[in-house]
């Protein structure tokens, strides 16, 4: 009888939820997206972001707007100057993510186009003041201010990282720059040290020859920041100023203001080593906002204008990111913010929206874009007139497709300047390989996606992060993060510029704790989208084969450590793999929110540094068998599932370390485990800054969104009537039992 009493109260309890969700169904809150191709902007309202503070207002309406003008002078929607007489024009110039990509080029792609070959310094330059000519030819008496909204150092390239990317700070002086605020790779050698390239003083301590030589100038940049405060006084540390006030003093006598306040992103600490960040503490951006935003209105500061670290994208006429979750919560704070404009950062994807009254705009990368915003001031409330404002990002063209626009010759001169200065290191040999001939990367793929350069990076990747004492089973990174083969010299030498040329980016390298499911679902997602993602793997093999579904063509059947081991789902093991995949980047969604055991160091400086080792070592480099990923047929499958798996995959190790490696790690961590940060540089181990994301050809990861449920109200009652017959079920039977 028990049972039967049982079954009957779980009957009910189902009925009940089914019949919730039969009265209530599903009802989606989005609504379709319009075209980017239309001049019409597009109006989603997001989510309301709920926190314990946060006033009960309902979120405002975020508006995308569109960029399919290439130029301000080609653009129609610029406000009327004879409409604002007696009122003070202003136009904010903006860049992010510079990454002190002083010759850095590719494509942009802005509301729904694609430019070719944009972007270099001199070239942005050049932009930027044709940008401020158009303005002041509309509005004589205007003002230009010229800002960046962090990342301006970090994974860059040679002539800016042997440097220290002072070669940057004297381009960005050049071009104009006036405000700035901190990105997390300007952690990346810890917040002294930049500061110290800001400031133009001379290095505390031993860099290379270039670097040493290089004249130290003050790039007159203001860096401000408001959220990141020392976590002993709660002040912003090194007298870093929270917020600066603009003053525009007009022809006839009048002073206007305009405030901007810094913001950083909260994901600083796993964006750096824990050594650079540990004395901060990240506010929570949003309430920062909030705070100086009202001490800026106090202030009589009505307009203005935040530069923040955050992430954004518009894409197919929807507008997301952390950037509009934060100005939710900015308006649900205090409604009455007055933040007029939103340089957001981070992501390095285009974006321009309108969030309530807030005008967000992001310009993509390494100055493939710009920001031109332009408004008007009204002197008797220091705000701007909120139907003046109006915000663009266009593109930074190529020669070719805009002969008319030359390079700044300014600029173009620290660019050259800095090329000859590391000329010699970038040349210099850093290991050899055990043959003359070209290791071939991604070019050149085996038929289970394979290639030798790819494997030999993990491999150091691998044999890094054990030198550094971090417990590393595996590594694995995104075959677009590995750029180019490995050009060996017919003596068989290897130069930095070769190794660098392979791993530009300087991605974090980070250990994180994945059970072996995880990592399964992570080889498993190289076979969707007809393998366009794969990855090249370390410590491990596994064998695949297909199976019946047009998403997912083959999945994993075996997984082997390197010799030979079986790995279990339900088992943990440490996996180094790079910011980028630790994002979900190119769809890699195992590898979000996996736990952090430690960080390695940068891929680029990880990749010189394994070279130089391995040279060392009397084992020069050499392409591994490419045999760590292993098609099998069904068939294949079925005869091996025969047998006793503990006896299969006689493997051979491609990455167990050697004596002589072992004895390496022994002297790099003699007497305690040594960041590989901490290591003295060289002239060929230089710090190469991480990035977030990272270059044109990586996509970022594009999730599919499920719709949204509607009113939940009814459903959420008639499902609780159910769940609590559930309940009674538990209780009976407890009661019965005993």
């Amino acid at each position: 009888m028990t049972n039967v009493k049982s079954r009957t109260i779980l009957l009910y309890g189902s009925a009940l939820v089914g019949l919730a969700l039969f009265a209530n169904p599903a009802k989606a809150d989005t609504q379709p997206i319009a075209s980017t191709a239309t001049n019409q902007p597009t109006t989603v309202t997001t989510s309301t972001v709920t926190t314990a503070s946060a006033q009960s207002t309902d979120p405002v309406t975020v508006v995308t707007n569109h960029d399919q003008a290439a130029k301000p002078s080609e653009t129609t929607d610029w406000a009327n100057p004879a409409d604002y007489q007696g009122k003070v024009p202003i136009q904010i110039l903006g860049i992010n993510d510079f990454h002190g990509g002083l010759e850095l080029g590719g494509k942009a792609q802005i509301d729904g186009k694609t430019y070719q070959n944009t972007g270099t310094a001199a070239r942005l330059a050049a932009y930027l003041n044709a940008a401020e000519n158009d303005f002041k030819q509309a509005n004589p008496t205007g003002t230009t201010i010229r800002v960046e909204a962090g990342d301006i150092v970090g994974a860059s390239p040679a002539n800016s990282a042997l440097l220290q990317d002072e070669s940057t700070m004297h381009a960005l002086s050049a071009m104009g720059i006036a405000i700035g605020t901190l990105g997390n790779h300007e952690f990346d050698e810890g917040l002294p040290e930049f500061l110290r390239i800001v400031n133009g003083q001379a290095p505390t301590k031993e860099y290379n020859e270039a670097e040493m030589a290089y004249p130290h100038t003050p790039s007159g940049i203001s860096i401000i920041t408001a959220n990141v405060v020392d976590k002993t006084t709660g002040e912003v540390p090194f007298g870093l100023q929270p917020y600066l006030i603009k003053e525009i003093h007009t022809s006839d006598n009048q002073v206007v203001k305009v405030g901007f306040i810094g913001i950083e992103t909260t994901s600083l600490p796993i964006l750096t080593l824990y050594d650079n960040h540990k004395d901060y503490d990240i506010l929570d951006e949003a309430e920062t906002i909030v705070k100086y935003a009202k001490i800026l209105r106090n202030q009589g500061v009505n307009a203005i204008v935040v530069l923040a670290h955050t992430a954004v994208a518009s894409s197919n006429g929807e507008t997301k990111g952390d950037a509009v979750d934060i100005l939710q919560k900015v308006n649900q704070l205090d409604p009455n913010n007055s933040v007029d404009v939103y340089l957001a950062a981070h992501s390095h994807q285009y974006a321009n929206a309108t969030v309530g009254q807030t005008h967000l705009v992001q310009a993509i990368y390494t100055g493939k874009a710009y920001d031109d915003i332009i408004g008007y001031l009204d002197p008797a409330t220091n705000d701007f007139i909120s139907d003046s404002l109006v915000a663009h990002v266009y593109p930074v063209l190529s020669e070719t497709d805009d002969p008319t626009t030359k390079a700044d010759p300014k600029v173009q001169a620290i660019v050259e300047d800095a090329n000859s200065r590391v000329a010699t290191i970038i040349n210099k040999k850093i290991g050899e390989a055990a043959t003359n001939q070209t290791i071939t990367g991604r070019l050149n793929n085996s038929k289970t996606m394979e290639n030798g350069a790819g494997e030999i990076v993990v491999d150091g990747q691998l044999y890094e992060a054990k030198k550094a004492g971090l417990p590393a089973d595996f590594a694995m990174t995104n075959t677009g993060g590995v750029r180019a083969d490995i050009v060996v010299n017919p003596d068989k030498s290897i130069t930095w510029g070769a190794a660098q040329a392979v791993q530009p980016f300087g991605n974090i390298l980070r250990v994180v704790k994945m059970t072996g499911a995880q990592i399964r679902q992570a080889l498993n997602q190289q076979y969707d989208e007809n393998q366009k993602f794969y990855l090249q793997i370390a410590g491990l093999k596994y064998t695949y084969t297909d199976q019946d579904d047009t998403n997912q063509p083959y999945r994993v059947v075996k997984m082997y450590k390197a010799d030979g081991t079986p790995i279990n789902d339900d088992q943990s093991y440490n996996v180094v793999i790079n910011d980028f995949l630790a994002g979900g980047g190119d769809g890699f969604s195992a590898f979000k929110d996996t736990e952090l055991v430690g960080i390695v160091g940068q891929d680029t400086e990880a990749f010189i540094d394994y070279i130089t080792s391995m040279t060392k070592a009397g084992t020069p480099i050499k392409t591994p068998a490419l045999d760590r990923k292993v098609y099998l047929t069904n068939a294949q499958v079925a005869e091996q599932a025969e047998t006793d798996p503990s006896t299969q995959g006689n493997i051979t190790d491609q990455t167990q370390t050697t004596p002589e490696q072992q004895e390496i790690i022994a002297e790099n961590t003699e007497g305690g485990t040594k960041s590989h940060l901490e290591q003295a540089k060289t002239t060929s181990q230089v710090t190469i800054a991480s990035s977030v994301a990272r270059t044109n050809n990586q996509k970022e990861s594009q999730q599919k969104q499920l719709p949204q449920t509607g009113n939940q109200s009814n459903r959420g009652i008639l499902a609780l009537v159910g769940v609590s017959l559930l309940s009674m079920l538990g209780l009976s039977i407890k009661r019965q039992v005993g």
